[in-house]
């Protein structure tokens, strides 16, 4: 109860003082519906705000966020620190860019991935481009890209801003959120603090699944500026957090990120160079896994530990040209990446690090969007990468062996606009080169090269929303990791190897206003794949979803019923997968429903509230690792890591 109240009493505090102030003529702009899905308005693009409340449980972490886009799919391990996957491909295939820097976990084993270092309320707007289809986000965009955006704050109105938010749940979750602004006409400063913690939760059968967390994380950001057309800004993030794994015998006893990034912009230089942008950053992960930290020692596994430590350093420099009817971004980015590593039992911090790979990149880009008619747009982008590997010590390689791997990526869409309809296709070409994960399984793997088309059509009219998207694509040289039984000792060996493999499938979405404050809106999200090499379904692709959205909103009161249905899946790969896991077998379909409710009390707070999976079904998706451990201290294992049980919420949100 002393965390409960720790949470609480800052908001209700702000609540008060608000209450007691001069009522403002304008209403705070703050959403009191609960958000149970997103809407694709553009072109291969999703955009969507990470404050907003969304279903199921308000989001702890950048996966849990990355739920309620369509054809997104969360590798769960325990209650935090999801891997996603977009049509089926995660890892280093869906570039994790945060305020313009790449964001990497530094676990061997992919405990701590990019997203379990991002926190959403730091954040002012999501935006996922699905597939190749631009190439300023980055190299190696097989499968998308995430792209967790912070925009510069303005003061036009009032010289400061307040907003937070307060999360109660079941099993022992406890959020809290809170932003503060404060600015004029030559500069602004914004804080951000936020605490996510929980118990371990139990899944529908009453089994008590080892999942609790606990995370921390700050941020202050700094802008000057002197002239209207000119902004200098520093950020600087600090986040801390545990987290316990029902997926495997170890625990993340220690996640640290310190990062920051300085950002020089220079605006309306010439009537046609718009912008001129310079970016510089640091992030150094110190990532701590062991075995007696968060569960009970055991005789077969003793008192290990492995702390990996990462840093990664980024620069780019943008201009920003436009003529008439045309725009041209074109840059260059640059990123530094150093990793070493030490191991032992409970004294491992007298250890000295040592180094394990390092990874130095250097690229150039162009894209252009050429507003040819009214009606009618072509986009065109190509970039060149040059990344260079070392293996600093690998028992199988000599010293400080060096490979370099020269990638081109590029792609052309065209987009179209007859009436209400917005017709959308494109070619587009991606590599990537192998990265730390899959360079510790094999240290001679190709690069990737994704040849994809995608194509679409979204349509408005009145209260009715339409939307498709299509993509079928062929990946050479696809790496596929795969686990080995050993004949002695039964050891299981890891190992990765190229293959190549094709890919088709989509999303279909559609809402419907069908009366005043009442909609209902679906989406359809579908991927198949094939491993041609070996003429096997390829591994880790995710069924058929369904998702159903029942929503009432009148400014005041909100409802709403979101029903997921998941098809069984059957087309597997026993043993193969990517670097988060391995295909274990087939899965069973199910059915979950959640619902909510929302009070708009005031003209700054809203009190929203839900239950997900009201029938507390038992259930676990299809990439879902293998279960492990599920209750140490019992015992208890299951094939994989089961969700959540009957879960409720409780969330104050409020906005100044």
């Amino acid at each position: 109860m002393k965390t409960t109240h720790f949470l609480l009493l800052p908001l209700a505090a702000a609540l008060s003082q608000a209450w007691a102030a001069p009522v403002a003529e304008e209403t705070a702009e703050l959403s009191p519906v609960t958000v149970t899905g997103t809407q694709q308005q553009k072109a291969n693009t999703v955009k969507f705000n990470p404050k907003a409340t969304l279903q199921p449980l308000p989001a702890g972490d950048g996966a849990d966020l990355l739920q309620s886009v369509p054809n997104m799919s969360i590798i769960r391990k325990g209650g935090s620190s999801g891997d996603p996957l977009f049509r089926g491909l995660g890892g280093s295939r869906l570039a994790i860019n945060a305020d313009d820097q790449f964001v990497y976990g530094g676990c061997s084993n992919r405990m701590d991935p990019p997203t379990s270092y991002i926190h959403p309320s730091t954040f002012d707007e999501v935006v996922v481009t699905k597939g190749p289809q631009t190439v300023t986000q980055g190299m190696g965009l097989i499968s998308g890209s995430v792209h967790f955006v912070r925009k510069d704050p303005t003061f036009h109105e009032q010289p400061y801003s307040f907003n937070g938010s307060t999360t109660l749940g079941s099993s022992g979750r406890r959020d809290a959120s809170f932003e503060a602004g404060a600015g004029g006409k030559y500069g602004y400063v914004r804080l951000n603090v936020s605490h996510n913690e929980s118990d371990d939760y139990k899944d529908g059968a009453g089994n008590r699944v080892h999942s609790n967390f606990k995370r921390d994380s700050q941020m202050v950001q700094l802008g000057v500026t002197p002239t209207e057309n000119t902004t200098i800004a520093g950020t600087y993030e600090r986040s801390r957090g545990k987290a316990a794994y029902a997926d495997r015998m170890m625990d993340g006893s220690k996640f640290d990120r310190d990062a920051w990034n300085v950002r020089i912009s220079q605006r309306n230089i010439t009537p046609w160079l718009s912008e001129i942008e310079a970016r510089y950053g640091s992030s150094e992960i110190d990532h701590v896994m062991d075995t007696y930290s968060l569960r009970p020692v055991t005789m077969m596994m003793g008192k290990r530990a492995m702390n990996p430590k990462r840093r990664t350093d980024t620069g780019n420099l943008k201009a920003t040209f436009d003529w008439d009817n045309v725009n041209l971004q074109t840059g260059i980015d640059y990123m530094r990446d150093r990793h070493t590593e030490r191991n032992g039992n409970e004294n491992y911090a007298s250890s000295p690090f040592k180094p394990t790979q390092s990874f130095n990149q250097l690229g150039g880009f162009a894209e252009a969007a050429w507003q040819r008619t009214d009606k009618q747009k072509l986009i065109a982008g190509l970039r060149y990468d040059k990344v260079t590997a070392v293996y600093e010590t690998y028992p199988n390689s000599d010293p400080n062996r060096t490979i370099k791997y020269p990638l081109t990526s590029g792609f052309f869409r065209f987009e179209q606009t007859a009436g209400n309809t917005k017709y959308y296709a494109g070619l587009g070409v991606a590599q990537r080169s192998p990265d730390y994960w899959e360079r510790n399984r094999d240290e001679d793997l190709k690069k990737e090269t994704n040849r994809q088309i995608d194509a679409g059509m979204i349509w408005n009219k009145g209260n009715l929303h339409l939307a498709a998207s299509l993509f079928a694509g062929k990946i050479r040289d696809y790496i596929l990791i795969e686990q080995h039984m050993m004949h002695h000792g039964g050891h299981v060996m890891t190992m990765a190897r190229n293959i190549d493999a094709t890919r088709f499938g989509g999303e279909l979405e559609a809402k419907w206003q069908f009366a005043p404050s009442w909609s209902i809106s679906s989406n359809l999200a579908y991927t198949r794949g094939k491993n041609t090499t070996d003429n096997l379904p390829l591994a880790q692709t995710p069924p058929l979803e369904w998702n159903n959205t029942l929503a009432f909103d009148n400014g005041k009161f909100s409802a709403g019923a979101l029903w997921k249905l998941v098809a069984k899946q059957n087309r597997y790969a026993k043993g193969q997968g990517n670097i988060v896991g391995q295909d274990i077998g087939a899965s069973a379909g199910f059915g979950v429903l959640s619902v909510n409710v929302g009070w708009k009390f005031n003209k700054y707070a809203t009190l929203q509230g839900g239950v997900d999976n009201v029938f507390n079904k038992t259930y676990a998706e299809f990439v879902s690792r293998s279960g492990g451990f599920v209750d140490p201290a019992a015992g208890i294992k299951t094939t994989r890591v089961n969700e959540p049980g009957r879960t409720a919420w409780l969330r104050l949100q409020a906005k100044f």
